[in-house]
């Protein structure tokens, strides 16, 4: 370990994309992993402060910026495109200002790049400066993208991202097949590491029992159905809301739980409401981190039904969980949920059939449990935490500068 090394970590993204301790954790744990082990860490984003940011570590300096102008005209849906390209430029221009100032005063080891928009900025400042470079992923979209027409042009930042040459590659196994996207695109695989996140396994070791959890959440329902994810359009939460009133039907003791929050959560109220299901449904909105085991701990099924790939952190701290899963056979989350041995994985032309899934394990106590249990098995040999995922990232970056 030592004290001198520096890193600069460039993104657009935030610490938590849902306010302090609410959304995927992997931002903030690779900021504070690096932290931990001594580095001093000057991280350039983006997006605007938080109203409520978290505590930082000593060593570690925020450098802020935004563009609200610009982000709302990427939305507008004629112009998007276009906005898209000059949102992209502008990024790259003034984290390079940013970053040529603070090197007038610091020395960096290590420049690294989060996520798309700053993987060529960060590699023209490691030209500049000699210094190795790094890029990390979250995962892709491409999986679905490049079966469509023009597809390198319609997400061309993200080709540009991923195919920028860098010594290391860090793209996150969350089932999106990045790896198989890397090697489409070309890249040297002898340069990537494809990783797992890191699970809080601690914050899962003396979880409430389910009755205590649904006393301190105040559901008195019989069956909980549970989704956690940030309510975008492509992780279909609407899709557990049209299931509910056929499912309310024979069970009308059940409640579908929704923690999260995003562009989509008023028109899932607004769909519960036309559904006639809202006394069924909870919105709870974003919630800590920490919060979640006990939502989990509360619930009986584990609902998830993202298109692309289901293998976020929800899905994994399910499975810790030992909660019965329910989801899509897409991306690799076969590779982690094995239909009727640790959950029920639906093919696209199954989404029909979610109702008749759902009731089928309200009434059999015996399967419900059986694969939970099996989907905590998994979790135990297959997972690790995040100190270990961060251990494995540092030393990895540490042999660049041997």
């Amino acid at each position: 370990m030592n004290m001198k090394r520096a890193i600069l970590i460039i993104s657009a993204l935030d610490f938590w994309s849902m306010g302090k301790g609410k959304g995927g954790p992997a931002l903030w744990r690779t900021l504070t992993g690096y932290a931990e082990h001594g580095w001093n860490i000057f991280f350039i984003t983006s997006s605007r402060d938080q109203s409520s940011s978290p505590k930082l570590p000593v060593n570690l300096r925020v450098i802020r910026f935004d563009a609200p102008w610009l982000k709302h005209l990427v939305q507008i849906r004629k112009i998007g495109f276009f906005a898209k390209i000059i949102l992209w430029v502008y990024f790259q221009i003034v984290v390079f200002v940013k970053a040529i100032c603070l090197a007038r005063k610091h020395k960096f080891d290590v420049v690294y790049g989060y996520e798309i928009s700053s993987i060529s900025v960060a590699k023209v400042l490691s030209k500049l400066w000699h210094i190795p470079v790094v890029s990390r992923f979250q995962g892709t979209i491409l999986t679905q993208a490049i079966k469509k027409p023009f597809w390198k042009i319609r997400t061309w930042e993200h080709v540009i991202g991923l195919r920028m040459p860098v010594d290391l590659v860090i793209m996150t196994n969350d089932g999106t097949q990045g790896d198989r996207v890397l090697k489409n695109l070309g890249v040297n695989m002898d340069k990537v590491k494809f990783w797992m996140n890191g699970i809080d396994l601690t914050a899962f070791d003396e979880i409430p029992e389910k009755q205590n959890a649904k006393k301190i959440l105040n559901v008195n329902n019989k069956n909980v159905l549970l989704t956690v994810s940030r309510l975008v359009a492509w992780k279909h939460v609407e899709r557990s809301v049209y299931a509910l009133p056929d499912i309310v039907k024979d069970f009308p003791n059940t409640v579908l739980i929704v923690v999260g929050d995003g562009p989509e959560k008023d028109g899932l109220i607004q769909l519960a409401n036309t559904l006639k299901i809202e006394r069924h449904i909870r919105f709870i909105g974003a919630v800590p981190h920490e919060e979640i085991p006990k939502y989990l701990a509360a619930a009986d099924i584990f609902l998830s039904f993202y298109d692309i790939s289901n293998v976020g952190n929800p899905l994994l701290e399910a499975m810790i969980s030992e909660k019965c899963i329910v989801s899509l056979n897409n991306g690799d989350t076969r590779t982690f949920i094995h239909n009727g041995h640790n959950g029920i994985l639906l093919e696209y032309e199954d989404i029909v059939k979610i109702p008749q899934i759902v009731k089928g394990l309200l009434a059999d106590d015996k399967s419900r449990r059986q694969l939970g249990a099996n989907a905590h098995a998994f979790a135990e040999q297959h997972f690790w935490t995040w100190e270990k995922r961060m251990n494995a990232e540092i030393q990895a970056v540490e042999n660049l500068l041997k």
